[in-house]
């Protein structure tokens, strides 16, 4: 293993078993420029690459964001994933187009398994930036989109932070930003409109809001 790589233990949400899954020392990340929808540069390995997990046992790609696999999800786990994977899809090196293939496995096994539809967000967002990383701007764009009408759905059925994965004013930026980034210009004022006026957003959302905003209008002037 390279030296700027450890060995990490996790456990399958699955089949409840441990693999070891290569990650980045800390010390060797080094992130140069983010972007206003989160996509970082680095300086050497990008940690991203090393998110997706392979368990060694059953062969579930997941993330370390997924909740253990309830008792009422596994039979559709089981039928539409699990019986149907081929192990050798899923060796390879870290390489961003073997990192996309494992972050759509990832994408498939957490909608299967019933994780928060913030999660599944959060793994689309993550096929944003590994797109951007290899220039493939066509899926890039389509990844976006999905991830759009992922937050929307998650934005119409909110309750609280801990059922739903993440704070209100996150998810209505993140909606905003993705609204902007797919040219949606109504749809990205509104949202930034309900950012900048609301009492119950954070100083640090609202903060970042105006400044996206005033980017999207200057572009769009």
């Amino acid at each position: 293993m390279a030296e700027h790589l450890f060995s990490k233990k996790v456990k399958c949400p699955y089949c409840l078993k441990e693999s070891v899954t290569p990650r980045i020392l800390s010390r060797h990340i080094r992130p140069q420029e983010v972007a206003k929808d989160g996509y970082t540069t680095y300086d050497g390995d990008n940690p991203y690459l090393y998110e997706p997990v392979v368990c060694s046992h059953c062969h579930l790609v997941f993330h370390d964001s997924f909740d253990k696999v309830r008792k009422n999800n596994r039979e559709a786990l089981e039928t539409n994933y699990l019986s149907r994977i081929n192990p050798e899809t899923l060796e390879g090196d870290r390489t961003p187009e073997h990192v996309i293939q494992l972050y759509k496995f990832a994408v498939m096994t957490a909608q299967l398994s019933g994780q928060k539809p913030s999660v599944v967000a959060m793994l689309g967002m993550r096929l944003v930036w590994m797109n951007r990383l290899i220039g493939n701007g066509a899926a890039e764009k389509e990844w976006m989109q999905r991830t759009l009408d992922k937050y929307n759905e998650v934005q119409e059925v909110y309750t609280d932070q801990i059922r739903t994965g993440l704070p209100y004013d996150q998810l209505m930026l993140r909606i905003a930003d993705l609204s902007a980034s797919l040219g949606l210009y109504e749809d990205a004022r509104r949202w930034y409109g309900i950012l900048l006026g609301s009492k119950e957003v954070s100083e640090r959302i609202r903060t970042q809001a105006r400044d996206h905003w005033e980017e999207f209008r200057t572009e769009h002037a």
